[in-house]
């Protein structure tokens, strides 16, 4: 009935933002893109808002731009749930909850600049990874969530060199913060029932935990943008894996029966302290095409493979050795993301997008569980380019997103859950973004217009 700093550590970052994307992922840094279902995206350099998908639409700058991108998730979320303790008995509370995925803001902002006619310097700040959950605190399934957080930062500074008229070559580091929060129910009941200990009700005597961890590491993104014909252009980007190891605080809450209180005093276990777990963020590699049919018409294309499969299992170790280190085993599989949109430009001042994608779910589903109610995902978008002045365009798009309903299946006798119980039942998912972006052409300019 131990719990290690360690597994509660791996279990809180690595929980997903389902209604979004594929495990935890987040494209969302620009509403141009957005439009299209980020069709075409590895492979546009418009704007500075690109640099998060292709280092290379650096090529793309003139002097210098700015953009700056917000993404509001309206999420929604239900389920059915039945959950038994580690004896067999029935967990007991919520097994309905709803809303539990929470709603969110994403920001992201980026800045380019030639510095002659073959080199640019660009700087992207974004938020490619997170995730907000928050089940009743007395739901059936307590043990094995509550309430899971994950933030993060990426703050990627790259270089561009164009050895010929209509290629882009780019490049740069990839540094990396990641932050999380997570509470959990513990079945001290069970442990004290197991244990002889009077008074204990398997389900009936719960505590909890509290963890706040975070890290800060480093990886890189490469890029390249090609145009082979005035009217086609091609790009592919890719994006390391950044090896993490999230250290961090967790602090225990016992039962008022006082077995948490005993078990602790005798054996040291469930004692506030800290510990440490390596997690990895995916690599991630994308393609991209545009083709300009007339001056009106575009069509974009994207693909987009993410190496969830460095998630098969993990090893994570408590800073107390009286606490035990833990597995879990994810076996979760690499994803495709697969995008088609189109693009009208209606007049000088207003362009139109549409388009559609299927993402893949990450997670097979003998792993699916409560934090991490993984489903296939099919993308619909719209949005709108309007150019207010010669320095300034601004972008809005809506996306709805259907997700299949998710199975969860988690049985006491998988690794890990030994002292969680089963749980099992369905978990259903939708989200709509919209987005909005600005895009500054020439910002010094404007800065001393004022």
């Amino acid at each position: 009935m131990r719990r290690s700093t360690g597994c509660i550590l791996a279990i809180s970052l690595l929980a997903p933002c389902s209604a979004l994307a594929s495990g935890f992922e987040l494209r969302e840094s620009s509403a141009h893109a957005q439009g299209t279902s980020y069709a075409g995206a590895a492979a546009s350099d418009s704007d500075a808002g690109f640099l998060f998908y292709n280092p290379a639409s650096l090529g793309g700058v003139q002097y210098m731009d700015t953009s700056a991108n917000l993404t509001g998730l309206i999420l929604g979320s239900s389920g059915n749930f039945t959950g038994t303790t580690a004896a067999g008995t029935p967990a007991g509370g919520q097994t309905s909850p709803s809303g539990f995925i929470s709603n969110a803001l994403v920001p992201s902002a980026a800045v380019r600049m030639r510095i002659d006619p073959q080199w640019a310097l660009g700087l992207s700040v974004s938020s490619p990874w997170g995730e907000i959950t928050k089940y009743p605190a007395e739901w059936t399934g307590r043990y094995y969530a509550q309430t899971t957080r994950l933030n993060s930062i990426d703050i990627t500074p790259v270089i561009s060199y164009q050895p010929m008229p209509g290629l882009t070559v780019a490049a740069g580091p990839n540094i990396q913060h990641l932050w999380g929060e997570l509470t959990e129910a513990i079945d001290f009941g069970t442990l004290g029932a197991l244990g002889g200990f009077p008074g204990a009700v398997p389900g009936g005597n719960d505590g909890g935990v509290d963890l706040h961890a975070g890290s800060w590491s480093a990886g890189y993104v490469v890029g390249a943008m090609w145009d082979p014909m005035p009217s086609l252009s091609v790009g592919v980007s890719y994006r390391s894996t950044i090896h993490q190891t999230l250290t961090g605080s967790e602090a225990f809450r016992f039962d008022t029966l006082g077995i948490a209180a005993t078990v602790n005093a005798l054996t040291g276990a469930f004692t506030n302290d800290g510990g440490k777990a390596a997690i990895p963020t995916p690599a991630v590699v994308m393609a991209g095409a545009r083709y300009n049919f007339d001056d009106r018409w575009t069509v974009l294309a994207g693909l987009e493979y993410t190496n969830w499969s460095s998630f098969h299992q993990l090893l994570v170790l408590p800073d107390n050795t009286l606490n035990p280190s833990s597995l879990t085993v994810l076996n979760w599989k690499d994803t495709w993301f697969g995008s088609l949109g189109a693009e009208y430009r209606v007049d000088n001042s207003w362009t139109l997008r549409l388009g559609g994608a299927y993402d893949e779910a990450a997670a097979p589903s003998a792993t699916v569980e409560p934090r991490i109610p993984d489903a296939n995902r099919y993308w619909v978008s719209g949005g709108a380019g309007y150019k207010w002045s010669d320095d300034i365009d601004v972008d809005f798009a809506v996306s709805h997103l259907f997700t299949p309903h998710s199975t969860i299946n988690q049985s006491v006798f998988q690794p890990g859950n030994a002292t969680r119980g089963s749980l099992s039942g369905v978990s259903n998912s939708d989200a709509t973004l919209i987005s909005m972006q600005v895009v500054l052409s020439n910002p010094l300019a404007l800065l001393s217009s004022l």
